[in-house]
């Protein structure tokens, strides 16, 4: 076959034009993750040979209280914050959905806690929870008098994830509410005109006609969110390292831990990998399902 002819046709011409990305994805994505359970198979330590030991890594994990509080940490850490991000994105939505006066301005400050790259604001946040230097507890304690005694923000295991899951929450509402804003921008004049003629009342023309428009969209956020949110270093990392009395682990500092700081990559990798499960299965099911909704729509 000619090259001339090949680049003429439409699906040859797509799939040479998609090549370089797939190359890419192969070299920065899939070459690691195929690594990655390889050396989950393995007594890999830093320094050391890779020896294949099977499943000893998984079965050594399920026999410690670490992986087990790490798993429910971090599906704890994940279904609370997704669940005030979903709301606090669509009231931010809905808010943002009407005109008002300085309806712009609103739409970039709203942006500014997602854009903000996550270590710069997760060190400020570390300082307003600060065990000593707390600027919180100097207000609230000191200078209002409002409490006896300072809140142990990252000092406490209760206190310290629901510190870590409002910084997340911080971070992840502008995501979740510009998305859903750009979906319901996206609905169609005609069918909410033909509600309000019909008589029906703001709330239930969001409920009936607008939400389960946007259903899509919702479901690929949360799904993103999820993912990304399951897999969080950046925020228990630098704020609690999986403190105190590991009441803050997650999977990737679980992970980073054993890998780095104790030199068991095998190990780590192992912790990594039980992780990915769950992920595919909540990407096929959320694919399903916005499939399905799209199918009936």
């Amino acid at each position: 076959m000619r090259w001339g002819t090949l680049f003429h046709r439409d699906e040859s011409l797509g799939y040479i034009l998609l090549a370089p990305g797939f190359i890419v994805l192969a070299l920065l994505m899939a070459y690691p993750f195929v690594y990655a359970v390889f050396l989950s198979f393995t007594s890999k330590r830093i320094g050391g040979p890779a020896t294949f030991v099977g499943l000893e890594n998984y079965t050594k994990l399920a026999s410690t209280d670490l992986f087990w509080k790490t798993i429910w940490n971090s599906i704890y850490y994940t279904l609370v914050a997704l669940v005030f991000k979903f709301v606090g994105g669509l009231g931010v939505a809905v808010m943002l959905n009407r005109p008002f006066v300085g309806q712009r301005l609103a739409k970039a400050l709203l942006l500014l806690p997602w854009i903000i790259p996550t270590v710069f604001s997760t060190l400020i946040w570390w300082w307003l929870f600060d065990p000593a230097f707390s600027v919180i507890n100097e207000v609230l304690v000191v200078k209002w008098k409002l409490l006896s005694k300072p809140i142990p923000f990252l000092t406490d295991g209760k206190t310290a994830m629901s510190s870590l899951i409002m910084v997340n929450v911080w971070r992840g509402v502008p995501f979740f509410g510009i998305s859903f804003l750009a979906a319901m921008q996206a609905v169609p004049d005609e069918l909410l005109e033909a509600a309000r003629v019909d008589g029906a009342t703001p709330w239930r023309t969001f409920w009936s006609i607008t939400f389960p428009l946007i259903v899509p969209v919702v479901g690929v956020v949360a799904l993103i969110s999820t993912i990304g949110t399951l897999g969080d270093f950046d925020l228990p990392f630098l704020l609690t390292r999986g403190g105190p009395n590991d009441a803050t682990t997650m999977f990737a500092v679980t992970a980073y831990t054993l890998s780095l700081s104790s030199g068991l990559i095998g190990l780590g990798a192992a912790v990594s990998m039980t992780m990915f499960p769950l992920l595919a299965i909540l990407v096929v099911v959320s694919l399903l399902q916005v499939r399905q909704r799209q199918g009936v729509s």
